[in-house]
C-alpha cells in the first residue's frame, strides 16, 4: 500500500472538505461585519453547492484522461485564492465570486 499517498489524499479531503462544510458557521459573522444580508450570503453559499456538484463530473472526466495532478493544483489553486480574497470582496456579488464560484 502507497501511504504516503493515501496521507496526502486524506490531508487533501480534510482541508477541502473542512473549508467547504464550515462556511455555514460563519454566516453570522459575515453579517456582522459586513453588514450583507443573510440570504445574501446563503445565496453565495448555495450557489457553491451547486458549482461544487456540477462541476464534479466535469473535472473528474479531465483527470481520469489527462491525470489528477493538474486538477488536484488548478482546486488547491482556486480554492486558495477564494479563500485568501473572501475578505476583501465584502459584497454579495464578491461573496457569491469567492464562496460561490471560487471555493
Amino acid at each position: 500500500m502507497h501511504w504516503g499517498l493515501l496521507l496526502a489524499a486524506a490531508a487533501t479531503l480534510t482541508i477541502t472538505m473542512g473549508a467547504r462544510q464550515t462556511t455555514g458557521l460563519f454566516v453570522s459573522p459575515i453579517h456582522q461585519q459586513t453588514g450583507i444580508g443573510i440570504a445574501a450570503i446563503s445565496f453565495a453559499l448555495a450557489i457553491g453547492q451547486f458549482t461544487w456538484g456540477a462541476v464534479q463530473p466535469i473535472f473528474g472526466a479531465i483527470a481520469d484522461k489527462r491525470g489528477s495532478t493538474g486538477v488536484l493544483v488548478l482546486g488547491a489553486v482556486l480554492l486558495s485564492l477564494g479563500l485568501a480574497l473572501t475578505p476583501h470582496l465584502t459584497s454579495p456579488w464578491g461573496l457569491t465570486f469567492t464562496l460561490g464560484l471560487l471555493t
